[in-house]
């Protein structure tokens, strides 16, 4: 991956630390096919370096704004296809981490955001974070197994079926994050200090146990979000809804 101040995905190391920064802040960290292939990059690269704890966090005032729905506009169905994909590919490689990941959560947390936010161990929400699955609201399914599994099927089912938004407070009370904290930069030294401090082989294999745990029907709902991504795509809802996000020239989510 490039290391460069321009790359969409930067990954620093710290002594026994890493921190994974999502760099599109102009585009409030909407993760185009550049962003998601550097992560999947960033995660080899944590596989062989193997620090102690790995931070995520997004540059500027938001966390993850989701899918480039500009990215997504003019695709073909396979080009679409191949974009949610890699979508999977890179949260299946954040999941699989031996290493334990922290998110740093400030701002927007949207769709794709929400999903990278449950790829990791630990999930820590400034006040400012905002979660919602907006994908339904320009006609897209949104993934749905990931949530489920973190915060219940009911729970699931209200954010995914209705599109709202949750402030930081109500995702700490539905699970969606592990704490609320004013300053994320003392929370998160305080967090990795904590791991650092564990044998690093025995958090390395509950990780793993954790992944065995979790993994079935993980692939039949990656199967089926793509499928479903596409067949959504060539619909007329699916076209005019992002018509009219190219129209209004919108942030690269939808809501406020």
């Amino acid at each position: 991956m490039r290391c460069d101040d321009d790359a969409p995905v930067q990954l620093a190391f710290d002594g026994d630390r890493a921190t994974l920064t999502l760099n599109r802040p102009r585009s409030r960290n909407a993760a185009d096919r550049g962003m998601l292939e550097g992560l999947i990059a960033a995660a080899d690269q944590l596989d062989a370096r193997r620090p102690r704890v790995v931070l995520l966090r997004g540059a500027g005032p938001a966390f993850c704004a989701g899918i480039d729905l500009k990215a997504m506009q003019a695709a073909s169905a396979a080009e679409t296809r191949h974009l949610v994909a890699t979508m999977h590919r890179a949260l299946g490689a954040l999941r699989a981490l031996t290493v334990p990941l922290v998110a740093l959560i400030q701002g927007a947390c949207v769709g794709l955001g929400v999903e990278l936010a449950l790829s990791a161990d630990l999930r820590i929400a400034a006040p400012s974070a905002r979660f919602s699955y907006r994908e339904p609201a320009v006609a897209i399914p949104s993934p749905t197994w990931r949530v489920t599994q973190v915060i219940g099927l009911a729970r699931a089912q209200d954010l995914l079926l209705t599109a709202r938004w949750v402030d930081a407070d109500e995702a700490a009370a539905l699970g969606l994050v592990t704490r609320v904290a004013d300053d994320l930069d003392a929370a998160a030294r305080a967090v990795a200090d904590q791991i650092a401090a564990l044998a690093p082989l025995a958090v390395a294999e509950t990780k793993r146990n954790l992944l065995l745990t979790l993994e079935d029907g993980a692939a039949a709902a990656t199967r089926h979000h793509l499928d479903a991504v596409v067949a959504a795509r060539a619909t007329e809802d699916g076209r005019e809804a992002l018509a009219a996000f190219a129209e209004k020239r919108a942030p690269c989510y939808v809501g406020r």
